[in-house]
């Protein structure tokens, strides 16, 4: 005979300003990279109330990751790195039409 052993899975159910969630094991995926990342319940909880206006659709369509953070930071620098060169090219033609 085999003894079978019921696994008991905790519930932490959380209310927020849009609807009731089990955060117990949730998996949020990001919405740049596509991974999976596993939170804390409680640490998820805290994030959502203070980075997502206690509003978890908006933090199911906006989470990003750090590693996702980073692939926008550096979109971002690109961009500001071309305005930049677009300003110095305007700037020495225009020291050029001075000169003659």
């Amino acid at each position: 005979m085999s003894k079978e052993t019921k696994t008991r899975r905790a519930i932490h159910n959380y209310t927020f300003e849009d609807k009731e969630v089990d955060l117990n094991d949730y998996t949020a995926t990001c919405t740049i990279t596509g991974e999976s990342k596993k939170f804390y319940h409680s640490y998820l909880a805290n994030m959502i109330v203070t980075k997502y206006n206690n509003k978890f659709s908006d933090f199911e369509s906006g989470y990003v990751s750090r590693s996702g953070k980073s692939l926008a930071r550096e979109s971002l620098k690109q961009v500001q790195i071309q305005d930049r060169i677009n300003k110095l090219y305007a700037t020495i033609r225009t020291l050029k039409s001075q000169v003659r």
